[in-house]
């Protein structure tokens, strides 16, 4: 088909719709100097794009002349694919901008050599934001590929392709993260606007606001969205020169890529366009900057000044400002959700609340009644490092004094200190409510007196063994925060195991003949002198050597040979207060029945019960050790299993681990026989203590040991399969139903 006859073909396309008659000229005589297929290539798509846009239309038929050799044929329906993806998100001069350079913008791309991922550098990213914000910060893309940020998660587009070069594209990923904590960490999100400044905007746009947080504030504007982003650029000055401070080198390596970025719009718009250009050029400039901080951006989020100036600054980029510089100015700063920040903040400050107070409780003195140093039990003087409380006051004005007098006079533990400095950095001071709660949670018979500033907080028990233990709600551990203390289980002469055994005789026979199965393993045994086939490995290593004039081996066959199980087990037992009744009943009898049926693998186990009161007695009481006979002294011990407090499971699970890691086995296995959730007396419950389990447990599997649950509770697998996670826990309300699943799920751990 030549020429005139596909421009008829094109207008036959587009009509009835028919443009201007030079405007197809102009596309035709662009065509004219490619080759037949590529013409007939391009009008192809006409029908995709013209009934979307005319003039796009025209623009792709232009511009896909001049990329002939640059874009092959079978990736054409791709190109369009992105052109009109461009198209929509950036309008007609997004979509042509993205065809201006086919090489940068498509084709590297789709190579896979510029464009930065998410998902491929998240795993190298969240560690050095984490690192250089010494928060626990994450990343996530966002669905609708925007930088934003909600003080805790930074939210940022699934893929960035802004240069040609993949190392440029990583750099500058990075930094626009850094720029999003830089926000964070100046305290944008917490600007508590003062009273005046509610009562400027709203003389000046004729609305009613009172007072409230900087949400509340951006409200008051015509445009609160337009707002929120005049407002990171507002304070983004401020906020790249502290930045500037910490992270030189990294201001250094981005300067020349955000100038060029900031090049590529300019000449493209009026003195607005200009205007915003210098605005942002000045962000990379004042990093570099030695001087001083302005006025206006003191930190954190209290100076008097911080929103001096900010509805002039506001209306003067709302004036120059079109919409298609907001994406520049979006796709630098941000988009920033300044209600989803507040939630955010709202939710941290009830978490620093709560541990404040749950730290705060830990070092109150043991003596918080104001009682007389001579009454404390004879020792004839106060106590080392105790705080003498003034007499005659109320019980919360006493309790406030003792906090108060901790938090200005004592050394405080780094943890505690922390959050402290996070509480007055957000509400400017420990609020007096926080201190009285602490007070009452720490209760008279506190034995941590004196402790503050000396031993840092940390549990030092005699013959017990100190681990740490998982904060979810900081991404963190707390360093030696618990104490598991062995304990021996008094042997008690009962009735209980002999009548158990009598009870489920049938029921242990069956067992023990499901777990003979597993009782040996099989392998193959290669060159050996005689055996069940023949090895042609060794037959050809003997065929070579008799040509090599050696004397042939005579370890020619393969044998098949049972070896013993080298697997060592341990069965970690609930005992807290909720198993008393049925429960606990249930419990003992499956543990008797489990212990007569592992003789007959003969597989190495042990048995441990655990309880305990709060993170400094975590009880952990023995039953059998590993390598123990099982006799009638563990026979005893296990009728004298009955409840005794509460649950704190993450640190027993950690010292079993320690405990399986000591041995030498080919496999480990931790089992643990519980009727519901973890739970403790100081705060150790919900979400906090099933995240601490499942992090012991997470330690656990990554130490090589295979953990497992065997449960009671109707209702656990509302958590269990998050602790242990799916197919790793099993429910058994009968015990008539424990040898079936027992031996299903220790043959599949086992084999």
């Amino acid at each position: 088909m030549d020429l005139h006859a596909q421009k008829q073909a094109f207008l036959q396309l587009v009509s009835p719709s028919l443009p201007n008659e030079w405007e197809v000229e102009e596309v035709m005589e662009a065509l004219a100097g490619v080759s037949e297929d590529r013409r007939r290539i391009l009008l192809s798509h006409v029908p995709t794009i013209w009934p979307i846009s005319h003039t796009l239309c025209l623009s792709y038929l232009a511009q896909g002349a001049m990329e002939e050799r640059s874009c092959p044929p079978e990736l054409m329906p791709e190109w369009v694919r992105q052109i009109l993806s461009s198209y929509e998100h950036g309008g007609l001069r997004g979509a042509r901008e993205f065809m201006a350079d086919i090489e940068a913008n498509f084709l590297d791309p789709l190579r896979g050599r510029a464009c930065i991922d998410l998902e491929e550098v998240r795993g190298r990213m969240v560690p050095y934001l984490r690192g250089v914000s010494g928060l626990p910060l994450d990343l996530i893309a966002d669905g609708r590929n925007s930088l934003w940020t909600d003080t805790r998660t930074i939210f940022v587009p699934g893929q960035l392709h802004l240069f040609a070069d993949r190392a440029d594209n990583l750099l500058f990923f990075r930094f626009l993260i850094v720029l999003q904590w830089g926000f964070i960490a100046a305290g944008t999100y917490r600007i508590r606007p003062r009273r005046g400044d509610f009562a400027l905007v709203a003389e000046r746009y004729g609305v009613t606001a009172e007072g409230g947080g900087i949400s509340d504030y951006l409200a008051c504007f015509p445009d609160p969205q337009r707002a929120g982003e005049a407002l990171l650029l507002f304070e983004s000055g401020n906020v790249a020169r502290d930045l500037g401070r910490e992270l030189p080198g990294l201001f250094r390596s981005v300067r020349p890529l955000w100038l060029r970025l900031l090049d590529r719009y300019r000449g493209r718009g009026g003195t607005g366009r200009q205007w915003l250009l210098d605005r942002l050029q000045e962000v990379v400039s004042m990093a570099e900057s030695p001087g001083g901080r302005d006025d206006s951006g003191k930190r954190p989020g209290g100076g008097q000044a911080r929103l001096a100036g900010f509805a002039e600054f506001h209306d003067a980029l709302s004036g120059r400002c079109r919409e298609e510089d907001r994406e520049l100015l979006r796709l630098l700063l941000g988009v920033p959700d300044f209600t989803a920040a507040a939630k955010r903040l709202e939710q941290a400050r009830e978490e620093d609340r709560e541990l404040f107070i749950s730290l705060l409780a830990g070092i109150l003195p043991k003596n918080p009644s104001g009682e007389s140093d001579g009454e404390k039990g004879g020792t004839g003087g106060k106590e080392a490092d105790s705080i003498t409380l003034p007499q005659g006051r109320a019980t919360g004005e006493r309790e406030e004094a003792v906090g108060l007098s901790l938090l200005a006079e004592v050394e405080l533990p780094p943890e505690l200190a922390a959050v402290k400095g996070r509480i007055e950095t957000d509400l400017g001071e420990v609020p007096v409510s926080y201190i009285q709660s602490a007070a009452g949670l720490a209760g008279p018979g506190r034995t941590l007196a004196g402790a503050a500033g000396k031993d840092d907080q940390r549990l030092a028990v005699d013959s017990s063994f100190v681990y740490d233990e998982w904060d979810f709600r900081r991404a963190g551990y707390r360093k030696d925060w618990c104490a598991v203390i062995e304990r021996e289980l008094p042997s008690q002469r009962t009735g209980f195991v002999p009548l158990t055994l009598q009870k489920y005789r049938g029921l242990i026979i069956r067992m023990r003949r499901q777990f003979e199965m597993l009782r040996t393993t099989y392998r193959f045994a290669r060159r050996r002198r005689y055996g069940d086939d023949i090895d042609f490995d060794a037959m050809v290593d003997a065929i070579g050597d008799r040509q090599a004039g050696l004397a042939p081996t005579d370890r020619l066959f393969i044998r098949l040979m049972r070896d013993q199980r080298d697997i060592a087990t341990l069965f970690l037992v609930d005992m807290s207060n909720s198993t008393e009744g049925w429960i606990g009943q249930l419990i003992k009898e499956a543990l008797v029945l489990l212990c007569e049926v592992m003789e007959v693998t003969g597989d190495r186990y042990g048995v441990y019960g655990f309880s305990g009161m709060r993170r400094s007695r975590c009880d952990l009481y023995h039953v059998k050790h590993l390598d123990e006979a099982h006799g009638d002294d563990v026979r005893r011990r296990i009728g004298a299993i009955g409840p005794r407090e509460y649950t704190r499971m993450g640190p027993p699970v950690r010292h079993l681990t320690r405990r399986l890691l000591e041995t030498d086995a080919r496999m480990r296995l931790l089992i643990i026989l519980t009727d519901g959730k973890p739970e403790d007396y100081d705060g150790y419950a919900d979400s906090y203590a099933i995240e601490d389990t499942r992090k012991a447990l997470i330690e656990a599997r990554g130490s090589g040991i295979h953990a497992f649950c065997v449960t009671v509770d109707q209702k656990a697998h509302e958590y269990l399969a998050h602790m242990f996670g799916q197919g790793n826990y099993i429910f058994v309300n009968r015990i008539e139903s424990l040898p079936l699943r027992m031996a299903e799920f220790y043959r599949s751990l086992t084999s």
